[in-house]
């Protein structure tokens, strides 16, 4: 499996997991420091990934809170 492949498919398992603990304490969605992470590499190093709304959504929500360090 190509990098880009496998990094995305992290990514996308911790932003739908996000969400989902989110959705389990009718709280906001605060990503983890490891899909902020994996967000930052894909955006940095595979730019034709940019046009992902999932993507988009966690590159945009950088620095807007403290990450939660014990995540």
């Amino acid at each position: 499996m190509p990098l880009d492949q496998l990094i995305w498919h992290s990514f996308q398992q911790n932003y739908h997991a996000d969400h989902s603990n989110a959705a389990i304490h009718c709280a906001p969605v605060r990503y983890s420091p490891l899909t902020f992470r994996l967000c930052e590499y894909m955006w940095d190093n595979f730019p034709s990934y940019q046009v992902n709304d999932d993507l988009r959504d966690v590159w945009f929500d950088r620095k807007q809170y403290e990450e939660d360090r014990g995540r």
